[in-house]
């Protein structure tokens, strides 16, 4: 999956039709796990817009220097802002990456094929 550079981004965020209202966001409650406690949208933008740098990799913030752990790190943050909540996606499909699971920051297909592995080495212990 690719994100949006440089001048694409803004196009991309000011893309209405990439879902839902920001006033539509349904409000966090810590009772419910599928409400997130943040605007997905407003992340995405903040991502997409602030963090992306036009010539590859991803900051922590303007004015900082890209890195490798910046871009895992806004890249799973823009991952779970995309698959978590009813914001909706900010920008064009190409924007959408794989969904990933937040606490081990994997992709879910790879974080499902390592506890059916897990599982079945338990298993094979047990016999």
């Amino acid at each position: 999956a690719t994100t949006a550079a440089g001048s694409e981004a803004t196009t991309a965020a000011d893309n209405s039709s990439a879902g839902p209202p920001a006033s539509s966001t349904s409000s966090f409650s810590p009772l419910d796990p599928s409400t997130p406690p943040f605007s997905s949208r407003a992340l995405q933008g903040w991502l997409l817009l602030c963090c992306q740098l036009p010539n590859g990799g991803l900051q922590d913030k303007p004015g900082k220097g890209r890195d490798h752990y910046h871009t895992c790190y806004c890249l799973s943050g823009l991952s779970t802002a995309q698959h978590w909540g009813r914001d909706g996606l900010v920008g064009p499909e190409e924007n959408l990456l794989e969904r990933t699971n937040p606490l081990v920051n994997v992709t879910e297909e790879r974080y499902l094929k390592w506890m059916a592995m897990v599982a079945a080495a338990g298993s094979e212990r047990e016999s």
